[in-house]
């Protein structure tokens, strides 16, 4: 295995010519971007290393204006999320804004595994424990803490005894519902309001990408303006069943 060097040496070695290539390839592009941006669509996304907005929708560079953090999230009160989404609005004057999760999604299953967690530990009476403050199980559980609420209340009333997180919980439709929310919460988010206010066409999406196979997948949960259901984009699911299933 290469060292670390190594890697960071072979990918400056690698954007030669990328560069190169790119400059003999469309020359005009590169002139056009390097003059500014004006992307269309706004992606907010997991930091998942297997998920790149632009290799995954194959556009052009300059197409997306991209924010991504752990599942995706767009919490209220986080400047970096809302600073983002504020920009490519407002000031970008994107058009569409998509949220997308996928599938193995590690924020996800973390959230959902601590529900069960925490789930089994009041049915046998236990106290749960509280991370040491400022450790980093304590900023993931603070990151995650919305997702587990979620988990938390789509687990059945049962005894630990009989639970099963394979039972109880599926984390491709958890992944999915996170999406859902999470579009709801940018629909809602005054920035977005603002934007349907001056009469801003504007549309927010839901999207999941099948790491396995690299497909998107619409989830049909999008507005474009407040309560105004956004056209779907929904395609027969041709790859679903030959996907391994994402519990």
């Amino acid at each position: 295995m290469a060292s670390c060097t190594q890697l960071l040496q072979g990918i400056l070695d690698a954007n030669e010519t990328y560069a190169a290539a790119f400059a003999q390839a469309d020359p005009a592009l590169l002139k056009k971007l390097a003059a500014g941006q004006s992307p269309r669509i706004f992606w907010l996304g997991c930091s998942d290393s297997r998920v790149s907005a632009e290799l995954a929708t194959g556009v052009a560079p300059g197409s997306i204006f991209v924010h991504r953090n752990i599942a995706q999230c767009f919490h209220k009160g986080d400047l970096s999320a809302s600073a983002a989404l504020a920009y490519a609005v407002h000031v970008l004057k994107v058009e569409a804004i998509i949220v997308c999760g996928h599938t193995g999604c590690g924020g996800v299953r973390a959230g959902m595994q601590a529900a069960v967690d925490s789930s089994d530990k009041a049915a046998k009476g236990e106290e749960e424990p509280a991370p040491e403050p400022g450790s980093v199980a304590d900023t993931i559980s603070k990151w995650i803490a919305p997702i587990k609420s979620l988990a938390s209340s789509q687990l059945p009333a049962c005894s630990a005894a009989s639970r099963s997180p394979l039972d109880t919980l599926s984390l491709a439709e958890l992944t999915d519902q996170h999406v859902r929310d999470t579009v709801q919460a940018v629909s809602e988010s005054d920035i977005v309001r603002a934007a349907w206010d001056e009469g801003r066409e504007l549309s927010v999406h839901g999207w999941v990408y099948h790491v396995a196979t690299a497909k998107l997948r619409d989830l049909d949960c999008g507005y474009k303006g407040v309560g105004v259901r956004a056209e779907s984009l929904s395609r027969p699911a041709t790859y679903a069943d030959s996907e391994p299933r994402d519990d």
